[in-house]
């Protein structure tokens, strides 16, 4: 757990992966750890280097989840479709990277607080072990953020 309480430009490991990641700049915190099953961990942070307040003045809370799945024997594609079923959203373009991987920026509205949403996803599976990165914020503090997540995103790496 030490590696997730100092979050800088160091390539920060996911726990019982082999998968790493990196922040682009400072201002980004470890939140928490969240066991689903035995299989299904999900990790949290959030960006907090200063306010964010969309257009109505609510404050906003830019985030990251990174979901891992361990002892997955499907594909990215199957993994991607399920994560989809169980949380709808529009797809406005979609990637493939070198490695296998690849992902979404997708977006949706949310029907608790009304709002429009957006963001980067990103799946990458190694092995049997498989991971969702989702970057996400309002649609109206998107554009202030994309470089930025584009930027975690392509620090992604599997480590040999």
């Amino acid at each position: 757990m030490l590696a997730f309480t100092a979050v800088a430009i160091a390539q920060i490991k996911i726990p019982n992966t082999r998968i790493s990641f990196s922040f682009p700049e400072k201002g980004w915190k470890y939140l928490e750890t969240n066991t689903v099953d035995k299989n299904t961990t999900v990790y949290l942070y959030s960006y907090s280097g200063r306010y964010v307040v969309d257009n109505t003045g609510d404050t906003v809370l830019p985030f990251m989840r990174i979901y891992v799945r361990q002892n997955y024997d499907g594909s990215v594609y199957d993994m991607a479709y399920s994560r989809y079923n169980s949380q709808p959203f529009q797809s406005l373009d979609e990637f493939v990277n070198n490695d296998g991987s690849f992902g979404y920026l997708g977006a949706y509205t949310n029907n608790n607080d009304g709002k429009d949403y957006e963001f980067r996803m990103l799946y990458i599976k190694d092995k049997n072990t498989i991971v969702e990165i989702r970057l996400e914020t309002t649609l109206y503090n998107y554009d202030e953020f994309d470089q930025t997540f584009k930027a975690i995103l392509k620090s992604v790496k599997i480590s040999k």
